[in-house]
């Protein structure tokens, strides 16, 4: 059996070794551990909400009437929302510490809606992260944040309703959306 060299062995076999190699650094390291879902809503706005009867510094059992917008979206349509919730135990030390779970629908610009199941929040004060699901319209299944901050209070002398001495009817300021789908 006679076997005839290639003109070129170690050429062509370089050449192969380098492709390989070189596919090889085009290739991802490997999957993130947790990768990241696809925001599908990402907005800015604002909230108003309206406590009945006014907060104290006693808990008490009230009706927390809300507006939102969400105006400005760097991803998504911008939308609106009302909602109604009734919170036991309520006081003017976490005046946005929803304690019930809650539902929020939305809608949006062009009429579709996404109702959103708030089921936790955590109280930094006058702020607040608020997490849940849309269980139901569009973005059904995707995980939603909301930051609302209370920087506007209204009522009679709201700065001194912890120590006692005013009351708390409203709040309002700036909050932001996003709805992530995993």
């Amino acid at each position: 059996m006679n076997t005839v060299p290639s003109r070129f062995p170690l050429p062509r076999r370089l050449a192969g070794a380098m492709a390989l190699a070189c596919g090889l650094l085009l290739l991802p390291a490997g999957a993130p551990a947790h990768a990241q879902g696809v925001v599908d809503v990402q907005c800015e706005g604002t909230f108003t909400s309206e406590f009945t009867p006014a907060l104290t510094n006693q808990p008490q059992d009230i009706s927390v009437t809300s507006q939102n917008s969400y105006a400005t979206c760097e991803t998504g349509l911008p939308g609106t929302s009302a909602t109604t919730a009734d919170e036991p135990g309520e006081t003017c030390v976490n005046l946005i510490h929803t304690l019930n779970p809650f539902d929020e629908t939305i809608t949006w610009s062009d009429r579709s809606t996404s109702t959103v199941h708030w089921t936790s929040v955590e109280d930094t004060g006058t702020a607040a992260t608020y997490t849940g699901t849309v269980s139901a319209g569009r973005y059904t299944g995707d995980t939603a944040v909301k930051v609302v901050d209370a920087a506007d209070l209204t009522g009679t002398n709201p700065e001194l309703c912890p120590v006692g001495g005013g009351t708390i009817t409203g709040a309002s300021g700036p909050t932001t959306l996003t709805l992530t789908a995993l």
